[in-house]
């Protein structure tokens, strides 16, 4: 995994900010050592101050203003890795010197990269250690002083151990936090349950509501408005599948006398009994029109069974004995039928048509079915 793909924070400018100056300042002691005992300019010491007690602080104050954190650290230590080649052929490859170099620069970028990070590191110091061959020459120095060993000895494993207590706190810190999500994930878990659980409650209430806005509140049948909003979606399945939608239109014979005579209650428990009738097939839709005017919408049903429906419906209800308190109730239908498409292919030319035909039925009479011409 790159380090880019972490996406990581302030933390890792921290981290790399306390090792790159723990180790550079090692390096300062360690190689100076070294260098003292050679014949080296005053610009290659100045040089030397500059990288190793300078540069990581420079490093550091630019991290710190990046935007990308991330990119600006890589860049840093594979920089870091390239200026350690160089110094070791300066140097002339003192043998534990070099290995010190080779190791640290290998950690740093194995850590964030991997085995490809350790690849890397290697092929940007041979870069570096070129750099300096190409100008200099190759020369080759491997050994170094009693006292500079064992100080590069020391100065490797103190730097092993700054590593290893950082990779430990951050394993702690890991932890910690991972503790921190897990109690932080149930608690959103309940949450999430408690909020589906509400959320159902709100979309059971909606339904409810939804249906209560296009129901009837005596009858139970569909309204009105539920109607407008279906009619015309039915009428175009219809249209598009090539079937006949039929509608029937039926009017309670005398129905203000029924409230005159016995009481709008009774008129009530009249309508409810012919409500009850008409939910019959699962595909019809049956609506109160009206104050005592019903509507069947049939779809896929042709004119004759419509009328034979129609029928039906009269003729029970004519039989229907009606009990209200003492009084027993018969009352009749008037019927007009309208179908799709041979009464009209819209909405409003079928209503028009069914009307017309129960007003003919109501003319004529009464009680009686009647289909539009």
């Amino acid at each position: 995994m790159s380090l880019t793909e972490v996406k990581p924070g302030s933390w890792i400018v921290q981290m790399n900010y306390r090792n790159r100056s723990v180790f550079f300042a090692l390096l300062f002691v360690a190689l100076g050592a070294h260098m003292a005992s050679k014949d080296y300019s005053v610009m290659v010491w100045s040089f030397f101050a500059l990288q190793f007690l300078v540069y990581p602080h420079v490093l550091y104050w630019r991290a710190k203003r990046a935007s990308d954190a991330g990119r600006t650290e890589l860049n840093h230590m594979l920089l870091d890795t390239l200026m350690l080649g160089v110094w070791a052929a300066v140097l002339e490859f003192p043998l534990w010197i070099t290995f010190i170099l080779v190791v640290a620069s290998t950690i740093n970028l194995a850590m964030f990269r991997g085995l490809k990070g350790v690849l890397i590191a290697l092929a940007v110091m041979a870069t570096g250690v070129s750099m300096v061959v190409a100008t200099t020459g190759l020369h080759v120095s491997l050994h170094t002083s009693g006292p500079v060993t064992a100080f590069n000895i020391a100065c490797i494993f103190l730097y092993l151990m700054v590593v290893a207590s950082g990779a430990h706190t951050r394993t702690l810190k890991l932890q910690e936090t991972r503790v921190r999500l897990r109690s932080s994930e149930q608690a959103l878990q309940s949450a999430n349950l408690i909020l589906k659980q509400q959320l159902d409650e709100i979309h059971a209430l909606q339904i409810r509501l939804r249906e209560q806005a296009n129901r009837d509140a005596l009858t139970g049948l569909y309204n009105r408005r539920y109607l407008d909003s279906t009619m015309a979606r039915e009428l175009a399945r219809c249209q598009r599948d090539g079937q006949a939608l039929s509608l029937i239109l039926m009017d309670i014979d005398h129905f203000k006398q029924i409230n005159d005579t016995y009481g709008h209650q009774a008129g009530d428990e009249v309508l409810k009994h012919l409500a009850m009738m008409l939910q019959t097939r699962a595909t019809d839709i049956a609506c109160r029109y009206g104050g005592e005017e019903f509507l069947l919408l049939l779809p896929g049903m042709q004119q004759v069974v419509a009328q034979e429906r129609a029928e039906l419906y009269r003729k029970t209800f004519e039989k229907t004995v009606i009990t209200f308190g003492d009084f027993r109730i018969q009352v009749t239908l008037s019927v007009g039928i309208a179908t799709y498409p041979g009464h009209g292919v819209t909405s409003d030319a079928l209503f028009r048509s069914a009307d017309q035909a129960l007003y003919r039925a109501k003319s004529g009479g009464r009680n009686r079915v009647m289909v539009a011409q």
